[in-house]
């Protein structure tokens, strides 16, 4: 459930900034994915660590798992990260 829903918010993110969506439907989009998310997982820690998995899954390597553990870790730590910015609940 994370890969997918991350990877959809990231889709909809970068066609926002190429200009093929406006942000009301990148919030359409991102805000739909909320009721799933937070009733599979109860964090942003846990997110990010089905994120990595998910990651594995769908193509695993030594590199990808270190790119994804590094870029999962700010996002963890950073207090500028969404993970840290928006609330969970």
């Amino acid at each position: 459930m994370a890969w997918d829903a991350v990877r959809l918010a990231s889709l909809s993110r970068w066609a926002v900034q190429l200009g093929f969506i406006d942000r009301t439907e990148f919030a359409n989009f991102a805000g739909a994915l909320m009721p799933q998310v937070r009733k599979a997982y109860t964090t942003w820690t846990q997110v990010s660590a089905a994120y990595i998995a998910g990651g594995l899954i769908w193509n695993a390597s030594e590199a990808r798992e270190e790119n994804l553990l590094r870029t999962n870790a700010l996002l963890v730590d950073d207090v500028n990260s969404p993970y840290r910015s928006v609330p969970f609940g």
